[in-house]
């Protein structure tokens, strides 16, 4: 359980840290324009009376916002975090030179929300003590002598000491603590969003691939079945019609040659006979073409390939390149059964004279292609139907991509690509 809400909080940290690094550019252009009027007007000299020293600090904090902008690539908590130096020394110089104007005394309400938005808690903690220190004490600075000439103009006198401006001070402060605790509370309730949203997401995920597990399980045990049955058709029941068979023509021997007709008999039975054992034989290698061996898959697909040839009359054809041997006999089992699908599709849809099934493989990947020179991509219906959707669930139970696209030959291309050993990580075997 502690594992697990410590990668809840780590994804969360992420997410939130995305977040951050947009929100800073968007943050860094807005408060560029918002404050483009305020810096030329004090260029121009037509705001309050301020001296060129903190005409100089205004103009040159703002020449950070469009330098930041096009440094889009440096950290956000360090874009941030100059942006929140500069807004504090801003504060505090305009506010000791103007410590009436309604602005600047607002100003450090919107510090603490950023540093909480983008540094946390903590930071936003200290932000607000660094504001409030501002509301209270900032403005009587200006009144102390040493200041005079540096922050007003010669002949302007600072401000008095007095009761309003306290109140204005603790006023702004108490405003502040408000803001704070809001925004606190609804910090709180986005980041248990966030987590209930980030276990409902990992609760899925889970269920997903438990079920995937479970197919993969259902499909291997479905294939082992089918082994075992194909195992007991050709151990019993082939054996017992070839014993048949056998004594069918041993009476055969025995007969008088005197009736033909019983004889005729028996020899269209011993044929009958000899047609149900290749049929069984037949069903017997479909159940469980393939053998618990690497290269079965070639066998099973070279064997496939000349049955539909016989019994169609269409060429068809296996080509192999690269390493083809596959050590995951489930991964094996799924290709063949992707193969048989769009072969027997080809055969009976796509009216081709010619099939080819390539089968490559490398250290990373097998790649399946079943290729005829047909009709063409079917239809809409046809590429929604049951064949198809029954290659792609094989495909996605061993981790592959199935694709359906025309072929060079004019036909259909079907190609499946699938990871080496992807099985294995789908599902374990218990």
């Amino acid at each position: 359980m502690g594992r697990l809400l410590q990668m809840q909080h780590a994804s969360i940290e992420v997410t939130l840290n995305g977040w951050r690094h947009k929100a800073t550019h968007t943050l860094m252009i807005a408060s560029a324009l918002v404050y483009l009027p305020v810096v030329v007007i004090v260029l121009a000299g037509q705001g309050p009376p301020i001296t060129w020293p903190v005409r100089s600090l205004v103009v040159g904090i703002y020449g950070i916002l469009p330098l930041e902008i096009l440094l889009s690539g440096i950290d956000y908590r360090v874009r941030i975090g100059i942006n929140l130096a500069g807004g504090y020394v801003l504060a505090l110089v305009v506010t000791m030179a103007l410590p009436q104007g309604p602005f600047i005394r607002a100003f450090p309400l919107t510090l603490p929300l950023i540093a909480t938005v983008f540094f946390g808690r903590v930071a936003g903690g200290i932000a607000i003590g660094a504001s409030i220190l501002i509301f209270l004490f900032a403005p009587f600075l200006s009144t102390m002598p040493w200041l005079a000439g540096i922050l007003t103009p010669a002949g302007e006198r600072g401000p008095e000491m007095s009761p309003l401006m306290w109140f204005q001070g603790i006023a702004l402060a108490a405003i502040l603590l408000e803001i704070m605790v809001l925004l606190d509370r609804f910090h709180d309730m986005l980041m248990q969003a966030l987590a209930d949203r980030t276990a409902a997401y990992q609760k899925l995920k889970n269920e997903m691939q438990e079920r995937r597990r479970l197919e993969y399980e259902l499909a291997r045990t479905t294939d082992e079945e089918r082994r075992r049955l194909g195992h007991e058709i050709h151990d019993g029941v082939c054996q017992q019609l070839t014993a048949a068979l056998l004594r069918s023509e041993a009476l055969t021997e025995w007969l008088d040659p005197a009736r033909p007709s019983a004889t005729e008999v028996l020899t269209g039975l011993t044929a009958l006979l000899e047609e149900t054992i290749d049929e069984t034989h037949a069903v017997a290698r479909g159940l469980c073409p393939l053998e618990s061996d690497p290269e079965a898959l070639v066998s099973a697909l070279q064997t496939l390939v000349y049955r539909i040839q016989k019994a169609s009359g269409i060429a068809c054809t296996l080509k192999t390149t690269g390493d083809v041997s596959i050590a995951e006999r489930a991964t094996a089992n799924h290709l063949y059964r992707i193969a048989q699908e769009a072969i027997t599709n080809a055969v009976k849809h796509a009216n081709a004279n010619g099939i080819t099934v390539t089968l490559e493989g490398n250290e990373d990947s097998l790649v399946l292609e079943v290729e005829d020179d047909g009709d063409g991509l079917p239809d809409e219906n046809n590429l929604n139907g049951m064949g198809l959707r029954t290659m792609s669930y094989r495909a996605d139970l061993i981790q592959g991509n199935l694709s359906v696209a025309a072929g060079a030959k004019g036909g259909t291309l079907m190609t499946c690509r699938v990871p080496r050993g992807g099985v294995v990580e789908s599902g374990q075997e218990p």
